[in-house]
């Protein structure tokens, strides 16, 4: 066995048995589902992917479909295959517990990339040409952004993170895919308006409705995103708990709670915990209470929010009043229909 393989070979034994990453690799990135590490083996830097499942709702979806690092392998290589610049794969592996979803891993050859500062609207003519060069070969990059795509040092640009591709059997060059890529593309870009010549001298969009449309869906993308990152702290996710209760459903922060008292109030505190998180992420304002109950609707549906010791009377209703007004910018991204969460009465 190579020195390469040795090493893979007990990286993951540890991540197999732990389901965290070897203390000797570097945290990139860090998820609940999924991290992303950086290693070195004999042959240079690599990249380590790791995906536990620790919600039923990840179990459930990957029950009978391929799991992450074997679709995204298999992605990755048909890419370098059609000669598109990509990482290259060094090891994947999976492991299921009684038939369900129990560890998925890849392993990826670091790429040269270029330390180089780049105009985004420059870049994006390369981005989008890229991006119609996957389509023609039949691969549909579903998580198009400007950080899954790196500048190498040969001046090519190169396409990363394709989890979440679709491969088809031929090209799908077609104007619903075009304009999906699009979208995808120009959904971060301020203004989005200024994208129209790298987008149209790439081909990806034809003419003047087909950038119209293709801006319009951005938008569109752009407002459910937003509101689907506020909407995390009523869910299980990186940064929250979601926990039942006979009565109702706890909301809060992940990390224990501190010294403090809950604030019994209605429905109204419902929509305090949601305008914190959005004044958090859209107007730079620290959250106050780091949890939120709520009793189910058949009892009531009365709330409580967590009000740290420090916080005194007259600044906790100041906070409840700045809270509930920030709600606004979540009806800003309002879709026009809305599923209620689990147990919950929509408000």
């Amino acid at each position: 066995m190579s020195d390469e393989r040795a090493v893979l070979e007990a990286w993951w034994r540890e991540f197999a048995a732990r389901g965290t990453a070897p203390a000797t690799l570097e945290p990139v990135q860090s998820r609940l589902i999924r991290s992303v590490h950086r290693g070195r083996l004999a042959g240079g830097e690599v990249f380590v992917k790791t995906m536990t499942f620790p919600r039923a709702r990840d179990r459930l979806r990957y029950l009978v479909r391929p799991l992450p690092a074997t679709h995204e392998a298999v992605a990755l290589r048909r890419t370098r295959a059609a000669g598109l610049p990509c990482p290259d794969v060094i090891d994947v592996r999976i492991a299921r517990r009684f038939g369900l979803p129990f560890r998925s891993w890849l392993v990826l050859r670091a790429l040269p990339a270029a330390a180089v500062a780049e105009d985004p609207l420059a870049r994006l003519v390369d981005e989008a040409a890229l991006a119609l060069c996957l389509l023609e070969h039949g691969i549909e990059h579903r998580d198009l952004h400007a950080d899954n795509f790196v500048r190498l040092q040969g001046g090519e640009l190169a396409v990363l993170d394709m989890h979440s591709t679709r491969l088809h059997r031929g090209p799908v060059t077609g104007r619903r895919h075009r304009l999906a890529a699009a979208a995808r593309l120009v959904r971060d870009l301020e203004p989005m308006a200024s994208a129209e010549e790298a987008l149209t001298s790439s081909r990806l969009v034809r003419d003047a409705a087909e950038l119209e449309a293709a801006l319009a869906d951005a938008a569109a993308q752009r407002a459910a995103y937003r509101r689907r990152r506020v909407l995390r702290c009523l869910q299980e996710s990186t940064e929250f708990t979601r926990r039942l209760r006979w009565s109702g459903v706890e909301h809060r922060r992940r990390g224990p709670l501190p010294p403090g008292r809950w604030h019994d109030g209605g429905t109204e505190l419902r929509r305090c915990w949601i305008g914190q998180r959005c004044l958090e992420l859209f107007g730079s304002r620290s959250p106050v209470f780091p949890a939120f109950f709520q009793k189910w609707w058949w009892l009531g549906g009365a709330g409580a929010l967590y009000v740290p010791r420090p916080c005194t009377q007259d600044q906790m209703e100041s906070e409840l009043l700045a809270t509930s007004a920030g709600c606004a910018l979540l009806d800003e991204h309002r879709q026009p229909k809305e599923t209620a969460q689990d147990g919950e009465r929509p408000t």
